[in-house]
């Protein structure tokens, strides 16, 4: 196994850990409140390794524009899965995040004009129908799930875009390096809306400061470094084709953790979209 194949599926089970935490971390904080959080700890973790291994801290001065660039999308991605995880289930939003290789095919196609053979056009519409399935059939129990299931979509192309815009940046100047300047944009808008808003809606519980914690040094500092370097050997589609793996992290961490509402149409709606997603990436290989 490839050094970047493990640092993807170390990235998998991170993130598809994520969502139980966000959720445990919003029993005490706010989604700004998590969100800045998470990203200012975690900038600060990587600027200390990067300080603890020599070199230069920044990205190089030509490529700084795009890292904020970088920083304010991810920003707005982690701040709208926050919102999103307020209304709707960690195993929804698992098989939903699972769209994220269609999104990113589908922007390569567009932006850097790579080719897609009629399989892989088929996979994107079966993974479509997929999707629209899952966020059509909401359980009684989550009234608000066509808001979360939206929310959540959004954020497959808040990735996608992240993902095809770091593909250079992080090739001349390592994900390490990225990564950190990136996140450390990120919690500043969070930050600036926090200090008017609040951090915290009740007083900290240690269940929600472990999850905060997990988020910051392990879902946003580790993980989006490792995916950086991911991206930067791989190429954004390789890459971005672990994530139909996220799923089933989730649906273990559900079952183990939560007592969520669990659905047939989940059943067929989830693997409906990894089935779709399996098509086009099996297109792009070809």
């Amino acid at each position: 196994m490839s050094a970047a194949v493990l640092k993807a599926l170390v990235t998998v089970a991170i993130w598809g850990s994520s969502f139980l935490a966000i959720r445990v971390a919003l029993e005490s904080a706010t989604p700004l409140g998590v969100v800045w959080v998470r990203n200012a700890v975690a900038s600060l973790l990587l600027f200390a390794l990067l300080r603890a291994r020599g070199g230069p801290l920044l990205p190089e001065r030509a490529d700084r524009p795009r890292c904020v660039l970088l920083g304010l999308v991810i920003s707005a991605h982690f701040l709208i899965q926050t919102f999103a995880m307020q209304s709707t289930s960690t195993l929804r939003a698992g098989w939903i995040i699972a769209f994220i290789p269609v999104v990113v095919a589908v922007g390569s196609r567009a932006f850097l004009g790579q080719r897609m053979k009629p399989s892989g056009w088929l996979g994107i519409a079966i993974a479509t129908l997929g999707v629209l399935g899952l966020t059509a059939v909401r359980p009684a129990e989550l009234a608000n799930a066509g808001l979360g299931d939206g929310l959540m979509l959004l954020s497959t192309l808040t990735w996608g875009a992240y993902t095809l815009l770091a593909i250079e940046v992080v090739r001349r100047n390592g994900g390490l390096r990225v990564a950190a300047f990136a996140l450390a944009v990120a919690a500043v808008p969070t930050l600036a809306a926090a200090l008017f808003s609040g951090t915290w809606h009740a007083d900290p519980s240690l269940r929600s400061l472990l999850a905060i914690t997990f988020l910051s040094a392990c879902a946003s500092a580790l993980a989006m470094w490792l995916f950086a370097d991911v991206v930067a050997a791989l190429g954004p589609e390789r890459s971005s084709a672990f994530q139909y793996l996220q799923p089933f992290v989730t649906l273990a961490v559900s079952f183990l953790f939560l007592d969520e509402p669990f659905t047939v149409p989940q059943l067929v709606a989830g693997p409906t979209v990894l089935l779709g997603v399996w098509l086009v990436q099996r297109a792009k290989r070809g």
